[in-house]
């Protein structure tokens, strides 16, 4: 192909580029490398204390916040003893009560010659009863550490001492006995196992259960 002639195609103009360039045509001088004015990544990160391991484990949406300026800002942990659980203490303590006032009516029931009425057994076993207040007391005490290894030996003893005194008591104690201990080592008996760790609790009711059939106590 001469160089009068006009390339017809694309082929062809693309070969006549290649020839008609010349190495010197090409700039061979190396990049000039010019240091940034701003900051890095990597010191944005530390300015906004975003590579510190946070206090309360790794950062999440549940224990840091992120400002609108980028800054983040660390919650209060929900699992900290320090911060009481208001709300979970009174309704864990109204289940409880009322756990309390149902075995009161059961037993009134078992054992009363009339049926029970339910306004005198309620303020029998509410209002002029220390077991509400005392319940209160033990759930807000106890409740907000129970996931603690100490308060879990402490549960699976009270779920183990009083599901066999509940046992005992039902079946050699005189029914008004019965009245009066039933509603209050239930409460304890459920309360304490609820607590515990299901592996945990599986244990301490095999060794109640054990514990009574060794003694030749019966279900019905």
């Amino acid at each position: 192909m001469t160089s009068s002639e006009a390339p017809r195609n694309r082929k062809e103009r693309r070969a006549q580029a290649k020839e008609d360039r010349t190495p010197t045509e090409i700039p061979l001088a190396r990049p000039k490398q010019e240091t940034s004015k701003g900051k890095t990544l990597l010191e944005i990160a530390e300015e906004r204390k975003l590579l510190q391991t946070s206090k309360i484990g790794s950062p999440s949406i549940t224990t840091t916040q992120i400002n609108p300026d980028g800054s983040i800002t660390e919650l209060p942990d929900p699992t900290d003893a320090s911060s009481t659980p208001y709300l979970d203490i009174f309704l864990y303590a109204s289940s409880l009560i009322l756990l309390h006032f149902t075995l009161t009516l059961l037993v009134h029931h078992q054992y009363a010659t009339d049926p029970p009425a339910l306004v005198p057994v309620f303020l029998a076993s509410t209002i002029f009863s220390s077991a509400p207040w005392l319940i209160l007391l033990l759930v807000a005490a106890l409740h907000p550490r129970a996931s603690q290894p100490l308060m879990q030996l402490v549960f699976a003893g009270m779920a183990i001492v009083a599901g066999a005194w509940l046992v005992k008591a039902s079946n050699d104690d005189p029914y008004m006995a019965v009245m009066k201990k039933a509603p209050a080592l239930g409460t304890l008996w459920v309360w304490g196992v609820v607590e515990l760790r299901w592996e945990i609790a599986a244990a301490c009711l095999a060794v109640t259960g054990a514990w009574g059939w060794w003694k030749g106590y019966g279900v019905w």
